[in-house]
């Protein structure tokens, strides 16, 4: 496994899109990113080791990437029908990164798992981030 690169935030908010880092507040640029699920069912021998490529808000200073759960889960849905599955949302968790390269030579050529590991970059950490919806807010007791 490569060394840890990022920090991750599946972003379960529709509604807001982290234009703006959380951490730092600098603004998120617009990357592409193979991501790497971890997805086990019932009907499987073993779990499945899944990689997407999708557009992420990235924050380049904090190395922060930021991805919407529902279009993680909308992907993971399509992939689980190929199956003739249910797809179960509590079934996947998102683990960390491949190069793209890697990913590449993945789609033409069946990989191993084992050998997929080693091109690995596990998060640093998932992290959570609290909302404050806009609007007026007292700044104290009175």
């Amino acid at each position: 496994m490569e060394q840890s690169k990022y920090f991750f935030y599946p972003n379960p908010h529709d509604f807001y899109a982290w234009t703006k880092c959380p951490k730092c507040d600098e603004k998120t640029k617009l990357r592409k990113f193979c991501l790497l699920i971890h997805y086990k069912d019932e009907s499987f021998r073993s779990p499945r080791l899944l990689s997407v490529r999708m557009d992420c808000k990235f924050c380049t200073s904090c190395e922060l990437i930021i991805k919407k759960k529902s279009e993680i889960e909308v992907a993971l849905q399509k992939m689980v029908a190929n199956w003739n599955l249910k797809f179960d949302p509590k079934n996947y968790f998102v683990f960390g990164t491949m190069e793209m390269n890697d990913w590449k030579q993945g789609q033409k050529a069946s990989t191993p798992p084992q050998n997929a590991l080693e091109n690995v970059s596990v998060f640093k950490d998932v992290l959570d981030f609290e909302i404050q919806p806009a609007g007026w807010y007292f700044s104290g007791d009175k």
